[in-house]
């Protein structure tokens, strides 16, 4: 599956979405940060703040949002995340004990990829792929098989 982001200025009619205060709250709220959101989380900040938006608002604006590229999911502990990323093709580093999520320096994906095609005959898709295991913040614990 082949992702594309709009650019983050983007006006949303024109990607056909319909703008709305309590979409571009949410869109304010992911946009920047390292960590992905639940909906529970996205609904704790607004209200926090101020905002009067309902639970099932938030979770229809992160579907609908998340459905045209804004936003990327992530599951985090069996629950669905929302980020807002970058723009470009990306890989992103995800740390399964802090959930940070980081971009891949895009040079070594790219060589890790021809290196891959070279061996295997087998051309993932570059635009998003998501490692997961421990940023160096958090010391790396050994896995069971």
């Amino acid at each position: 599956m082949t992702e594309t982001t709009p650019p983050a200025d983007t006006p949303l009619p024109v990607i056909g979405v319909r703008t709305t205060r309590q979409r571009q709250a949410i869109l304010a709220a992911l946009t920047g940060r390292n960590h992905p959101m639940t909906a529970q989380a996205v609904h704790a900040a607004l209200t926090g703040t101020g905002h009067r938006i309902g639970l099932s608002t938030v979770y229809r604006a992160l579907h609908r949002l998340a459905e045209v590229g804004l936003l990327h999911v992530f599951d985090v502990g069996g629950e669905r995340a929302y980020r807002r990323c970058p723009d470009t093709p990306h890989q992103h580093l995800l740390c399964d004990d802090c959930g940070l999520v980081t971009e891949c320096p895009p040079q070594l994906v790219e060589a890790w990829l021809r290196e891959l095609r070279e061996a295997t005959g087998f051309t993932p898709h570059p635009d998003r792929i998501d490692l997961h295991g421990h940023c160096a913040a958090c010391p790396a614990t050994p896995r069971s098989p």
